[in-house]
C-alpha cells in the first residue's frame, strides 16, 4: 500500500511542530545589562560614590523566549535602607532583578557594591557675590549686594562642614557709564548640593576709573561788535577727570575749551561774569580756578 501525498504533509507538519517545541524549550544563556534603580534610602543620608549606572548579568531561559529578555530594558533594585554613614558593602543578590520564573539569573558583575554614605545636613550661609566675563572699559565695581543675603544650603557633611559662605555668579555687569544694575545670580555649589532659594539678586555699583590732571586753557573770547572787552585774567586753571583709557590722548585733551560770552544786556563797566566749557564726553571737571572772571566792558 503505497503512502499518499497528504499522509507526507502532515508527517512534515507534525516533526516541524515537534522541532519547534524542542528547540524553544532548550536552555540557553546570555548576557545582558540592567540598571539601577535605587530603593529606600534614609532621608538624612546621601550617596557619594560607588554606584554603577548599569550591571551585567547572565541570564539562562528557554531559547524561544530568550528574545522577550534582550528586548525591554533590565532593572536592578538595590535597597539602600541599611546603609550607614561610612562604606557600605552591599552584595548584588539576584532576587533584585525581576525576571518571569522562566527565567534564571545564573551570574552578576560586579557581585558587590562599595558605596560612601554620607550624613545630609543644612546649613544657613552668607552669599558673596561673583561675576565672570570683563567689565566695561574703564569702569569698575564700587560694591556689591545681594538679596537675600543668607541662603539655605543642603548637602553631605563633608563638604558642608568647612563652608562658611557660597558664591551668587552673574555675568559681568554692563552699562555704559558709573551706576547701578541688578542681575540674577546663581548660588555656585557642587552637584551634590542645594540651596534655598537657588537664585538671588545681585545689585553692583560701577564707578568709573579716572586720572586727575590740571590744565590751562586761555580764554576765548566771543567779541560783540561796538565793544571793547579785556580780562583780568586770560587763563583758567582746571582740574580734570580723565577716563583710564583716555589718559594718554592727548589730543582728546587738547580739545577742551574755555569761552566767554557777554550777555545780550550787557553795559559798559567792570563786571564779574561766568564762562562756559566745552568738553569731551566722559572729562569731568571738579574745579576751576577762577571760577568767574573780572571783565571790563567799554564803548568803542
Amino acid at each position: 500500500m503505497g503512502v499518499s501525498w497528504r499522509h507526507l504533509l502532515l508527517a512534515f507538519v507534525m516533526a516541524s511542530c515537534l522541532w519547534v517545541v524542542i528547540s524553544g524549550r532548550e536552555q540557553v544563556e546570555i548576557w545582558g545589562k540592567a540598571s539601577v534603580e535605587l530603593k529606600g534610602m534614609p532621608n538624612d543620608l546621601t550617596l557619594l560614590s560607588g554606584l554603577p549606572p548599569e550591571i551585567e548579568i547572565r541570564v539562562r531561559g528557554p531559547k524561544g523566549l530568550m528574545r522577550t529578555i534582550t528586548d525591554k530594558q533590565l532593572t536592578y533594585v538595590l535597597d539602600l535602607s541599611k546603609v550607614r554613614p561610612g562604606l557600605n558593602v552591599l552584595p548584588v543578590q539576584s532576587g533584585g532583578i525581576r525576571l518571569g520564573k522562566a527565567f534564571d539569573v545564573v551570574e552578576v558583575r560586579p557581585s558587590r557594591l562599595t558605596l560612601e554614605v554620607d550624613k545630609l545636613i543644612k546649613k544657613k550661609l552668607p552669599v558673596v557675590p561673583r561675576w565672570t566675563g570683563e567689565l566695561p572699559t574703564d569702569l569698575f565695581v564700587e560694591s556689591a549686594s545681594v538679596k537675600p543675603q543668607y541662603v539655605t544650603v543642603q548637602g553631605p557633611d563633608s563638604e558642608l562642614v568647612t563652608l562658611s559662605g557660597v558664591e551668587a555668579v552673574t555675568p559681568a555687569p554692563v552699562i555704559k557709564g558709573p551706576g547701578s544694575v541688578t542681575l540674577e545670580g546663581t548660588v555656585s555649589l557642587s552637584l551634590r548640593a542645594k540651596a534655598t532659594p537657588p537664585l538671588v539678586e545681585v545689585t553692583y555699583i560701577l564707578g568709573m576709573l579716572y586720572q586727575k590732571r590740571t590744565i590751562i586753557r586761555n580764554v576765548i573770547v566771543i567779541p560783540r561788535a561796538g565793544l571793547d572787552i579785556s580780562l583780568n585774567r586770560t587763563a583758567v586753571k582746571l582740574m580734570i577727570e580723565v577716563p583710564d583709557s583716555m589718559k594718554d590722548n592727548s589730543a582728546l585733551i587738547d580739545t577742551i575749551r574755555v569761552i566767554l560770552e557777554l550777555p545780550e544786556d550787557i553795559t559798559p563797566g567792570e563786571h564779574q561774569l561766568p564762562y562756559r566749557l566745552e568738553l569731551p564726553d566722559k572729562i569731568k571737571v571738579t574745579s576751576t580756578e577762577p571760577e568767574t572772571l573780572t571783565v571790563t566792558v567799554s564803548k568803542k
